[in-house]
């Protein structure tokens, strides 16, 4: 019973939604259509051959939006003649119509909407969403297609049409919240055209979310969520005996269905000890093994964590401390052949001691992903659509970053500084208490920058020494080099430049390889008017070393930019 009314409800969202879709009060407006948007086209020249690369590029991209009567219609538009390869599982190129009327609005088209990390969270589909503000309520929903049926290919399982439809609503009280939400993801079989054995498993999913806050004593600030999620994970294997599980979320499914079942909790209490100016709080955190939901595409999961937290405000702001610390665990069920159970904090201090110093101190050991390049990595790059669609993963369990930043002068027409920067990261792999040869990896880096700007010149100056050491396994590698960067705007800032020539000396003494590299860069603006403008970027790179053939890679993009 209470699965057919939640079908009825979220069914009829369209209808619920259509009465109030028009902005009254923009109909009553002289001028009931306007127009913007902006342009972009680049022209790129890459000398490096690259397999598969044209060495003339062009890219054109585009927006234009139609408000008419408080209908808001975006449109955008990417083209280029470069080959692209995309790992995101959602449409590059979309539209969306956003109406509003007072304290409702609406999404129709192309949608991102988060109910919760472990329920819907930022899925893309195609449909409709609603929000509803009125009072203290703030309500959402949504009905649409999550993902398109497709054959697939070598790369690509086959996949059918996948509908989701949810409700989250919130009530916020004088000092209280309370909430409930509810998404509904099932696959439709009839969308695909595929002999039995070729398709894949229809999936259906229901989750239950509920969450409160409150304040206690006027001091203590407590809250909490939990959800439950139900997986159908093959809609065609049925039960000959009535599904038991009892928890919230399999109320609302097949009760002859093959169902799992997963919860997530998180509780925390914070106080504010204001006549000491700090913040203290602890929480608890579980999320159920393999964790699952049809409403996001990342998710993290069997794990229990219990965290304290602690904020401390002294000499009226000019010190603060924060830091953490936690006590986690995972493989719950105990079904790996491996467990953790470790400590993980953090501890973070700011400090401004003077008008001319400040400085940041920050260490951490949580296990962390980084986009990580080397300066020699960097300084190869020609130009920003180089490596658009690469990343480069790295793990840290260890993190020690510093930040120290002085101002030498500082008057109306000259402004001096000096800027050092420090860090630390390290990785280790363990089995029980040994590790092994080339289990563990360190990265350091430093950097010196001294900077001099001329106000009423428009010009600046800056010069800086960088260097980096890499350990990974049993190899180890460091790099060294200058940089000098320059600014300087000309016809009354309608025509602004900048150039830099920095030099990057590496050396991997395990490898015997050595390489240096010179990179000569120039960019320019140019400013018809406040809409309109051209830009323009060289660079040269000279790479040489006792492995690699001397050899010049040149790079120009010219662009143009317009907003109407």
């Amino acid at each position: 019973m209470l699965r057919t009314l939640l079908l009825i409800f979220l069914l009829s969202i369209p209808f619920l939604s259509s009465s109030q879709n028009v902005d009254i009060e923009a109909i009553k407006k002289n001028d009931p259509l306007k127009i913007g948007g902006a342009l972009n086209a680049n022209v790129v020249y890459n000398s490096q051959k690259i397999t598969g690369m044209p060495p003339i590029s062009y890219f054109l991209s585009g927006t234009v939006n139609f408000n008419f009567w408080g209908f808001d219609i975006p449109l955008s538009l990417n083209y280029s003649n470069r080959k692209f390869t995309y790992s995101q599982p959602f449409s590059y190129n979309f539209a969306t119509l956003r109406p509003t009327y007072k304290w409702v609005s609406a999404e129709i088209g192309t949608c991102f909407t988060t109910f919760s990390p472990y329920s819907l969270s930022g899925h893309q589909f195609q449909g409709i969403g609603v929000n509803l503000t009125p009072n203290k309520w703030d309500i959402s929903l949504m009905n649409g297609r999550l993902l398109k049926a497709t054959i697939g290919d070598q790369n690509i399982p086959p996949s059918f049409n996948r509908m989701g439809r949810g409700i989250k609503t919130i009530y916020r009280g004088n000092n209280y919240s309370l909430g409930f939400s509810l998404f509904n993801a099932f696959d439709q079989k009839e969308s695909l055209a595929l002999s039995d054995s070729l398709l894949p498993q229809a999936k259906e999913n229901m989750v239950v979310g509920l969450e409160f806050s409150t304040t206690l004593f006027k001091r203590f600030q407590l809250s909490g969520d939990y959800h439950s999620s139900a997986l159908n994970s093959d809609k065609s294997q049925i039960n000959n005996e009535r599904n038991t599980n009892k928890s919230i979320s399999a109320l609302f499914l097949n009760r002859n269905a093959n169902i799992e079942t997963f919860n997530s909790y998180k509780i925390a209490l914070n106080t504010n000890l204001s006549k000491l100016n700090s913040i203290i709080g602890v929480s608890y955190q579980k999320v159920d093994p393999n964790y699952t939901t049809l409403g996001g595409y990342y998710f993290v999961n069997d794990f229990q964590n219990i965290s304290a937290n602690y904020a401390q405000n002294l000499f009226s702001g000019k010190l603060n401390l924060t830091s953490s610390v936690g006590f986690q665990k995972d493989n719950l069920s105990r079904q790996k052949s491996s467990s953790q159970n470790r400590v993980v904090g953090t501890v973070g201090v700011q400090a401004n001691p003077s008008e001319k110093l400040n400085f940041n101190l920050n260490f951490s050991n949580f296990t962390s992903y980084s986009f990580i390049s080397t300066v020699y990595d960097e300084i190869k790059q020609l130009n920003p659509f180089e490596q658009l669609d690469t990343l480069n993963y790295k793990q840290i369990n260890q993190n020690f970053t510093s930040s120290i930043n002085y101002a030498l002068s500082k008057t109306e027409e000259n402004q001096k500084s000096l800027n050092l920067n420090f860090s630390v990261m390290e990785s280790v792999n363990k089995q029980g208490d040994i590790v092994r040869i080339g289990q563990e990896s360190g990265f350091v880096n430093a950097s010196l920058l001294y900077s001099s700007q001329y106000i009423k010149k428009r010009q600046g100056m800056s010069v800086g020494l960088n260097t980096s050491y890499n350990s990974i396994g049993i190899g180890n590698s460091y790099s060294l080099g200058p940089l000098l960067n320059m600014q300087k705007s000309f016809l009354k800032d309608r025509l602004s430049s900048s150039s830099s020539i920095s030099y990057i000396y590496s050396k991997d003494p395990t490898a015997n390889i050595q390489t240096g590299a010179i990179n000569l860069r120039g960019n320019a603006n140019y400013a018809i008017n406040k809409q309109s403008g051209f830009t323009g970027n060289f660079g040269l790179t000279n790479v040489g070393g006792n492995t690699v053939k001397k050899q010049s890679y040149i790079s120009l993009t010219v662009g143009f930019t317009s907003r109407f």
